[in-house]
């Protein structure tokens, strides 16, 4: 085989020793972080679980827009509210995820005359409220998001900390660095795969974040880019060949990040092709992993979450703060899933120490049986 010299300006790929060093000291620090994901993950919630003393004397009014069926967030969510004692009535919401379909969505929020919006996900969110810096959206009702990962780079507020608009919330997902340990903690890579969705702005920020770390750090990003349709949203049909495009090009490990459209919507096709061509997939968000086939992933626990986006709740609805006064702000905990199942599959077995300290799911019976006994 003809050995190849990297391109003018990129750099050498790291020797097998330097990947080992890289790997051992990412296992380090990843075990450092998941060890402390059983203890509270943000303190203002853990001494605010007992109920208010004093019941507000009248019924809110939430409405929970979502695009797919609630989860252990909106759990968390309404859950916190509930030991706080405020009684709320609860109306559900379905937003399609499509652009045309915006004006309709806020058009039945107002309906409803809601006291407060909860919105999972960027998309929904800026469905929603709209950028900061334009004039369209729901702009006279508290707003509360779960699950946004950059509302400044998406454009929905201009600063974490001071929102300075109706709309405030909890980011989820670890710092990208963060993200990056856990992988080679698992097993060294050279070459991280990505699939692209233009049509989520989430996607190209995330590509970007990613192709800067991998400068830093000696890694190459690989990419491949879904189709658009004519109404601009993305074909699903060209999920399974971006998948086989990223593999192709050499990825070692498949990245899918907090992608609605690729992590929840069509979390399925992206985890079965993946797993037809012998790419292991690490995921920045939980559902995928614990209800689908994503081989591990790195995140901030759901429950959490949500109760965090509940006392933002209860001081915006209770309190009387506005919004644009309370910081939005990210979990700094988080836990590590492995999906023993597809591991297995792939017979890419977790080192043991990161098995101390994770949650494995879907493990075979017989290993189950054999820990059990050796206790």
């Amino acid at each position: 085989m003809t050995a190849q010299h990297p391109a003018p300006g990129s750099a050498s790929p790291p020797s097998s020793h330097v990947r080992a060093s890289r790997a051992a000291t990412a296992l380090r620090v990843v075990v450092a972080i998941v060890a402390l994901a059983g203890f509270s993950a943000i303190p203002t919630i853990a001494s605010a679980q007992t109920p208010a003393s004093t019941a507000p004397a009248r019924e809110f009014t939430i409405a929970m827009v979502l695009p797919r069926d609630s989860q252990n967030i909106e759990t968390g969510f309404t859950s916190y509210l509930k030991r706080q004692g405020l009684p709320v009535r609860y109306l559900p919401i379905r937003y399609s995820g499509n652009a045309q379909d915006i004006p309709a969505l806020r058009e039945q929020v107002r309906e409803i005359r809601p006291d407060l919006i909860y919105a999972w996900g960027t998309p929904t969110t800026l469905a929603l409220a709209g950028r900061h810096d334009a004039k369209d959206g729901i702009r006279d009702t508290p707003i509360v998001f779960t699950e946004v990962t950059d509302p400044v780079g998406a454009g929905l507020i201009p600063s974490l900390a001071k929102p300075e608009r109706n709309v405030t919330g909890v980011s989820h997902v670890a710092p990208l660095t963060v993200q990056l340990n856990a992988i080679r903690a698992y097993r060294p890579f050279s070459k991280l795969g990505y699939v692209h969705n233009p049509a989520e702005p989430n996607s190209q920020l995330i590509l970007t974040q990613w192709q800067e770390l991998a400068r830093q750090q000696k890694f190459e990003v690989v990419t491949a880019t879904l189709p658009l349709k004519d109404n601009g949203e993305p074909d699903a049909s060209g999920i399974t060949p971006a998948v086989e495009s990223v593999a192709k090009q050499g990825a070692d490990v498949l990245y899918i990040g907090p992608i609605t459209y690729l992590a929840y919507a069509h979390r399925d096709e992206v985890t079965q092709a993946a797993l037809n061509n012998q790419l292991p997939t690490f995921c920045a968000t939980e559902s995928i992993v614990r209800q689908s086939g994503c081989m591990f992933g790195l995140f901030a626990n759901g429950n959490n979450i949500g109760a965090f986006a509940g006392s933002m709740a209860k001081r915006i609805l209770v309190d009387g703060k506005s919004p644009a006064s309370i910081p939005a702000s990210s979990l700094q905990r988080f836990s590590l899933l492995i999906n023993m199942r597809t591991a297995s599959a792939l017979t890419m077995y977790p080192p043991m120490l990161l098995l101390n300290v994770a949650e494995v799911i879907n493990a075979p019976a017989v290993a189950v049986s054999r820990s059990t006994s050796s206790r």
